[in-house]
Formats: structure tokens, sequence, C-alpha cells
């Protein structure tokens, strides 16, 4: 054996001056040796992806995107100082999952490229239903100066709140990508990641079992957004709100125990938003029992990153009002003197004497049945529907604990009051508001509180006096 491969090495020994003097073979190893020419072109590929969205509260890793939140257009540039290198602008008017919105790789053919520095842009879905920049961009060529074309593209903005122009079906989410990429001759591949410039908001509500939401919005995010997040959009007040299509009916549908409700919101998109500005949720709901609540929140989270998800849950939390009631009625000859009055704490109806003063206090709210320690800055706003005589308020009825005031002189009546109650719990601004129904009924219906009949109502209701008495 050792005979046959000596007997080969010394035959390929002497093929091998002979199989190099052919021109066509090409046998010199000059591909195999390092010339140490810098400069030579690298010959390369490159590949666009859209990213997976990450997840803001487990960040756990990213999630695989939905059909159409991928790329259904694409424009890159590969820029050297301010000139326009190489770009790319593909026809992917054939292609099947762009049509929709579900390319989600994009790959180029091999093209040459000389070893340099160069700033990679590339956007995805963008058009001059976004922003009227696009068209200055995919009519750059080759060797075109930015400078020159007037175009400034680490400022472009898209305007007019563009989420709100979603459809995923004829417009797609804008995504972007900046990159910085160092080529040499050995670079054989170019990875580029595309970046969603919006945030999906993932709703679902929980509470008491058949609530019906009638109202729903997210707001105080930004109502522009520029293509990279490093651009800071100065002055701008985000104010802008989305109001959300509530599925079927509304209702909160039980759970399996029968003592929990929820209803799950279709996922929507808001504009990516800078750290700073925190999001409002406004809700309006009817419960079971025919009573009407409007409940306002704002987030702890005070950022919407790009190509991200935000879980948001809203906990209706029965918040109940814990209101205390005092009345005083002034017999002929007596001074006011208080009664017990009737007061339904769920329905928050409260009878009182005809032509009684009241005060009417909020003392606390109760959060699912229990008290709660961690309620402050805890205050009321009454109002009174106009054009309705019979009652007054005598006094502050905004910012205040406790509100005062008079009621006619004639039993069965009844008033409808709004109380707008905003307190803070564990940071977290509520407002909510309440309907305090107002009832008057015969005075003789009501027993002293205090068989002394000590005044207890307060010095802005009855000043002292001094009587001047003549002596004849």
């Amino acid at each position: 054996m050792n005979k046959i491969k000596q007997h080969i090495y010394k035959a390929m020994l002497w093929l091998l001056p002979w199989l190099c003097a052919v021109p066509l073979a090409s046998c010199s190893f000059d591909d195999d040796i390092d010339t140490g020419d810098d400069n030579a072109p690298a010959m390369l590929q490159l590949s666009i992806t859209a990213r997976e969205e990450g997840d803001l509260n487990t960040r756990e890793g990213t999630e695989v995107g939905q059909n159409s939140e991928y790329m259904h257009n694409l424009l890159v540039l590969f820029i050297q100082g301010d000139k326009v290198v190489k770009k790319f602008l593909p026809d992917l008017s054939n292609d099947g999952a762009a049509k929709v919105g579900n390319l989600k790789t994009w790959t180029s053919e091999s093209f040459t490229l000389t070893p340099g520095t160069y700033t990679v842009y590339a956007f995805a879905n963008i058009d001059s239903y976004f922003s009227t920049a696009w068209s200055s961009l995919t009519g750059l060529g080759d060797g075109e100066s930015l400078t020159e074309k007037g175009i400034d593209i680490d400022n472009i903005v898209l305007e007019d709140n563009p989420a709100s122009k979603l459809d995923l079906l004829t417009y797609f989410i804008p995504m972007s990508a900046k990159e910085e990429v160092t080529v040499t001759r050995s670079t054989r591949n170019i990875s580029i990641g595309l970046d969603r410039l919006v945030t999906k908001i993932r709703m679902s509500i929980t509470g008491k079992p058949n609530t019906k939401v009638t109202a729903l919005s997210f707001g105080g995010y930004a109502d522009k957004i520029g293509l990279f997040s490093d651009k800071i959009l100065d002055g701008e007040a985000y104010t802008t709100t989305k109001t959300i299509n509530i599925p079927g009916d509304g209702t909160l549908k039980a759970d399996g125990t029968g003592t929990t409700g929820t209803l799950v919101i279709p996922d929507f998109y808001v504009n990516s938003s800078p750290v700073g500005h925190p999001f409002t949720v406004k809700i309006k709901t009817v419960e079971a029992t025919g009573i009407i609540h409007d409940a306002t929140a704002v987030t702890q989270r005070n950022e919407l990153p790009r190509n991200s998800i935000f879980p948001l849950t809203l906990q209706l939390n029965d918040y109940g009002l814990d209101l205390e009631a005092q009345c005083w009625v002034s017999p002929i000859g007596s001074l006011p003197v208080e009664v017990t009055v009737g007061f339904t704490q769920d329905t928050y109806e409260i009878t009182v004497p005809e032509g009684c003063q009241f005060a009417f206090t909020v003392k606390g709210i109760n959060i699912n049945g229990g008290n709660t320690s961690n309620i402050t800055n805890l205050t009321g706003t009454w109002n009174m529907p106009d054009g309705v005589s019979g009652i007054a308020f005598d006094g502050e009825t905004t910012g205040v604990t406790t509100v005062k005031g008079h009621v006619t002189a004639s039993a069965g009546k009844t008033f409808d009051l709004s109380l707008l109650v905003t307190w803070q719990d564990n940071g977290a601004t509520y407002n909510r508001t309440y309907t305090v129904k107002v009832l008057t009924d015969d005075i003789t219906n009501f027993p002293f509180k205090s068989k002394t009949r000590t005044p207890e109502f307060g010095l802005d209701y009855l000043r002292h006096e001094m009587l001047n008495m003549f002596i004849k």
C-alpha cells in the first residue's frame, strides 16, 4: 500500500507543471494568496429584515409579528460623506408576500463595494402618503449629493399622526434603520434590521361581570415621528388621543368563577413617543345596576419605544365612594338641629328633610369593598344641572371635600348632583364621576340626632346676632 501512495505522489509532481502551463485553467493559486491589496472591491450581499417586536412588560424576548406587519416596499441607501454610493429600490410589485405587507426578509443580488465606512439608511412602507420627502429619497441616484439635493435624511419627520393612517391593506407600518457599516475586502454579507416606528397597544379590561364599556380612549402620545429614534421633537404637545373601537357589545364576560369579567380590545397602534410623557386612559362604563361611571387614569409608563408592544390591563376596581351626609333643620323658635338622614351607600341616594341645610363630605374611597390607606390628595367637585331650582350650594364647590347647601321647603323633590372625585393611589392619579341623588321628604319623618339640639352646622350659616332690647 505504501508503494502505491509513493507512485501517486510522484505522478502528481510530474503533472503539476503541465497543468499550470494551460492558460485557461489558471492554476496560479493567486485566489488563495493574500495580495495585500486592502482596496480591492468586496463582493457581497445585503439582507434587510423586519425585526420582531419586543414586549415592554415581560422583556422576555420578542414576538412574531402579525399579518401585514412586515415589508411592502423598500429603499436602501449607502452613503459616504454626503454622496449616494449605492442605492437599492427593488420592485416588489410581483412579490406575493410584499403585496400584503408580509415580506419578512429581502436579500439583494451580489454587488461590489469599495472597502470603507458607510452610513446605511433603510426604509420600508414609507411613501408620499406619510411624507412628501419620500419621492426625493427614491429619486436619488448613485453618485448624487444629498447636500446639493437639499435632503437632510436625519431630520425627516412623518407629520400628521402617521399611526392613524395605517389600514394594513394599502398603507402599512413605516419602518426605518440607520447603521454605520465598515466594509473590508473580506466582507461578504451585510444585515440590517428594520424597526417599526409605532408602538402596539395590547389592552384588556377586567372588572365586574356584565359591566358594559361604552367609551374608551388612549391619549398623550406624539402626533408625529422622526425617522430615527435619536431625532428629538422639541416643543411638541403630546396630546394626541385615539378613540378606541369597542368590540361586540362592550360587555365584560364572566370567567369560569363568575366573579370577574373580561373584555379584550383588539391591538391598535400609536406613534412611538419619547420618555417623559405619561399616557391617559379614559373609560366610561355602565354597571348591570345601571350606575354610570367615568374613570380616568394615568400610566406609570412614560415612554413608548418604537417596535414595541405595550400590554395594558385596565382593572375596573369597584371604587366606592365613602360619603357622609349631615342635615340641619330649624324648627320655629329653635336653633338648627341635626337630624338623622336616610342614606343608601350603594346608589348614593340621600333623603333629607324639606327646607334643611346640608353638608356632604367625601371621606374616602373604598376599593373593591375595602378601605385603602394609600389614597392621598382626595378632592371633590360638585355640579348640578343647569336650570334646576329648589336646591343651592353655599360656598365653594370645586376642589373641596365638603360641600354645603340648602334645599327647598317642599317634600317629594329629587335632585341629581354630579360629583367628580380625584385622588392618588400609590402615585397614580385617578378620577371618577358619581351621581349623588338628593331626595326631599316631610320634615316630621326625621328624628333629631341630639336631644339638646346643639347647633353643629357652623358659623357660616348662623352668624352671631346682637339684638337691642328697648325697655319701656
